[in-house]
Parts: C-alpha cells; structure tokens; sequence
C-alpha cells in the first residue's frame, strides 16, 4: 500500500463511501481522516504501534491510537468525547474496510471506553453577537459585506457553514421570504432540502448584501453569477472557500478579541430563540433536528441560571414571602 498505507485505506474507504454519503460529508470526513492519518504515521514513526496499516492494525495498536486521540490537547483542554467518539467511529470504518474488526472488538467488549460530555453547548453571547456585526460592518467594501450577511444568516436562519458557502443565489427568494437550503448536510443521502422561512429580523441585512452584490458585480462587468456569495477573480467568478471565510473570521476575531468559529452562530440562534422563551421542541424544528435530544446534546439548552430564576419567579407567585408574612404580623 505504499509508504503511506493508512493514506491509502482511508482514500479507498471515501470511494466508496461516495455512493451513500454527500459531498459534504466526504469532505469533511476527509479532514478528520487525515488528521488521523498524522497521528498513526507519528505512532509509527516512534515504535508505538507495529504496523501503520489499518487492515493489519492489532489490539494494542488500537489502543495506542486511542489513547492519542483521547490524551491529546486542544488549547490547552482536553478533545471533547464527541470529538473522540466520531475519530474512532471513522477509524472503526476504514479498519472495517480491509476486514479489520478490531477496533469493532474492542469498543464490544469494553476495552475502549468513550465517555460523555458534561459541558454545555457552546454559544455566543447576545453582547458577543451584536459585536462580531459591528466589527464586520468595519472591515469595510465587499468582505464587510460579505460577513455580515453570513454571520446574520448562520445565526438567524441557523444555517451550517457549508449550507451558506454553496448556495445558489436563486436559493434567496425575497419576494415570498423564504430561503431554500439547496446542500444540506448529507445531501443525497439523509439529508434533506428544505426552505426556510426568512425572519423580520434578517430580511434587512438580506436586502442590504444583494444590493452590495449587484453593485459589485456590474463593476466587475459581471451580468451574473450563480453562488450567492461569489468570488471574483481573474480565473472567473467561484464559491467563496472555506479558507476565504476563514481569514474573514480572523479579521473579525483581531477587532473584537472575541473567538469563535462559523460553526459557532447555528448553535448561538438556537439558544438566542430558546432564551427568549421559545420551546426546545420548536428550537429543534427550525434547527431541522429529528429529536431534541440531538438539540440539547450538541447545540442548546436551558441554562441552570434562567431556569432558576424562572422556578423562582413562579415559587414567589404562589407563596408568600417570609418577609411579607412578617411585616404584616407586625
């Protein structure tokens, strides 16, 4: 399998995964798979693991590979168990690939153990959010534009990234407000299309970019372009790319001081709308989720604080204060 073989299975591994996953889905498990692939290469470079074949992997092997992926740091914090979970789940397929069931045995008989996150789901704050749009309306020209629009409507239409970045400027119908989600995740496989309704509070920030777009456009001597958010160069007009919105965000986090990642706004719409009083079952439905459960789990809850002051608040509707039975005693 040459001198890379794990390469070498996981490539053959999303080739045949292309048959019953989405583009988007193969992208992205590419991403986590060559990250993998550094991580058995190092073992294998240090003596750790015998072999950095995934079809020839054994027990200990796997372990060690395990055990990499689980120890490592992120910022200085430990991977999250999702984050651990869906490595070994990929790791577990290309194995299973070659007809390799190790990993499979192992997580079977309780040698592996993955555990669960007790941490919130991670969202901006309101403050937090109103600062990312005011520091995108300075970037100034086209990319204020530009990020502005994908930060209202990650947030408000509680969109993913990549939904965003591929869409076809006939997905944006501002006549019935409505917003066709054209590539979702997992598209041609278990993901579904859909359209959107348009809330008030985006309709403005919607108007304002598609102006901005046209005028860009008719400057560029550009009649029409298909994407939504297009990028213009001297090879034509594409997508704008992951590595684009990313020097956007970049721009975003030196002025505000504020971190956060793309992903970060689908989960913040969701608990904005759940803060303000709307239902989890109704967060769920226009996050597109099947059960709450993956609504909570991965994206938003009730916070322990709100939910405090909330059963406080009622407590104090149905009872009478001590202090108030006191002063009337007296």
């Amino acid at each position: 399998m040459g001198r890379y073989p794990f390469v070498c299975a996981y490539r053959q591994y999303l080739k045949n995964a292309r048959a019953r996953l989405g583009e988007g889905t193969i992208e992205e498990r590419e991403r986590k798979l060559h990250f993998i692939a550094s991580i058995v290469q190092d073992l294998n470079d240090k003596g750790t693991i015998s072999t950095s074949n995934p079809y020839l992997f054994t027990g200990n092997d796997a372990i060690e590979i395990y055990l990499a992926l689980k120890n490592r740091k992120v910022r200085g914090m430990p991977p999250k168990w999702s984050t651990v979970r869906k490595q070994t789940q990929l790791l577990k397929e290309v194995c299973l690939e070659g007809g390799n069931h190790v990993i499979e045995e192992l997580l079977r008989t309780g040698r592996i153990r993955i555990g669960c996150d007790h941490r919130e789901p991670f969202s901006l704050e309101q403050e937090e959010l109103q600062a990312i749009i005011d520091a995108c309306e300075a970037l100034g020209g086209w990319k204020s534009e530009v990020c502005r629009f994908a930060v209202t409507m990650c947030t408000f239409l509680q969109l993913r990234p990549g939904e965003l970045q591929k869409a076809s400027v006939r997905d944006l119908d501002v006549r019935k407000w409505t917003f066709l989600v054209s590539n979702p995740k997992g598209k041609d496989s278990y993901g579904e299309v859909r359209r959107l309704q348009i809330p008030d509070v985006l309709r403005p920030f919607a108007l304002d970019y598609l102006s901005a777009r046209e005028e860009m456009l008719r400057s560029k001597g550009i009649a029409f372009a298909e994407p939504l958010i297009p990028a213009v160069s001297c090879n034509g007009v594409s997508y704008y790319t992951q590595q684009a919105f990313g020097r956007l965000k970049n721009d975003v986090v030196k002025r505000t001081g504020i971190a956060f990642k793309w992903k970060d706004f689908r989960p913040t719409g969701g608990q904005l709308a759940l803060d303000g009083g709307v239902s989890i079952d109704q967060v769920s439905l226009s996050m597109r989720h099947t059960s709450t459960k993956t609504t909570e789990r991965y994206y938003c809850r009730a916070k322990a604080d709100r939910a405090f002051a909330r059963v406080n608040e009622t407590y104090n509707s149905m009872f009478r204060t001590e202090p108030a039975i006191k002063a009337e005693n007296d």
